[in-house]
């Protein structure tokens, strides 16, 4: 069944006792997400930034083969944000970040790279860099701005504490400058690495002017981002040899 399809939710939830398959990278997980159902994921997207922190295989086949395999539940923190466009509001869940400025910008250039695998992200951002322009966050002159729960986003980049695998707590993180982002590329170039771990409660994000931003890679527009976290977490399938993650 094709998430997005005519009436495919109502179609899924009509079918309680089946096992839910994420078959994509992490905006195909985010739109499972809405159903609210464990399900298992498929790493066969672009960046796999969730499958990759949780030590899941990519690709298809081998995706397909650890669904026989026993498993236990791993608890994924999430969020939901309110995107708010001129008279717009839309609302979305939020399994792993949320990015303005450059990292917005990227996803809405990646479509022309998505061929080139691991490499799609970062040749989308570079060419995102020089039509990427600053702009006020809560008034914070910025160009690249992250909100998530940890892990990795952008194909590395940690925005949780320093050594762990996963922030259960809100995490955000920001690059105001070219020598931050310069600072930052190098850093993934070496590895992955965290560029920044202040605490957020939740709350507004104001834009000005209205800025690209991205959530688990689908990229849109917003003046405004009002983000609450969530007491439910998404359970997510992890094959028992990768269990160390279970929350």
């Amino acid at each position: 069944m094709i998430l997005g399809s005519d009436d495919w939710e109502e179609r899924i939830q009509s079918q309680p006792d089946r096992l839910l398959v994420a078959w994509g990278g992490d905006g195909t997980l985010q739109a499972a997400a809405r159903l609210g159902r464990p399900c298992a994921l498929v790493a066969a997207g672009t960046g796999n930034d969730v499958a990759a922190d949780l030590g899941l295989p990519r690709g298809v086949a081998v995706g397909l083969a650890s669904l026989q395999r026993p498993a236990c539940w791993h608890a994924l923190p999430m969020s939901m944000v309110l995107v708010a466009h001129g008279q717009d509001r839309q609302s979305h869940p939020m399994v792993n970040a949320l990015s303005a400025g450059l990292g917005g910008n990227a996803a809405a250039k990646l479509k022309p790279f998505r061929w080139c695998g691991p490499l799609a992200y970062p040749l989308a951002a570079f060419r995102g860099l020089f039509s990427s322009q600053p702009f006020d966050c809560n008034g914070v002159r910025s160009r690249h701005v992250v909100v998530g729960r940890g892990g990795r986003h952008g194909g590395g980049i940690r925005i949780g504490p320093k050594g762990s695998r996963w922030s259960e707590g809100l995490r955000t993180g920001g690059w105001t400058n070219w020598g931050d982002i310069l600072l930052g590329v190098l850093r993934v170039c070496r590895g992955r690495t965290v560029f920044a771990t202040s605490s957020f409660l939740g709350g507004k994000l104001h834009f000005d002017p209205t800025t690209p931003i991205e959530i688990d890679g689908e990229p849109m527009w917003a003046d405004r981002v009002e983000i609450e976290a969530l007491s439910q977490p998404l359970l997510i399938r992890v094959p028992h040899r990768r269990c160390t993650l279970q929350g």
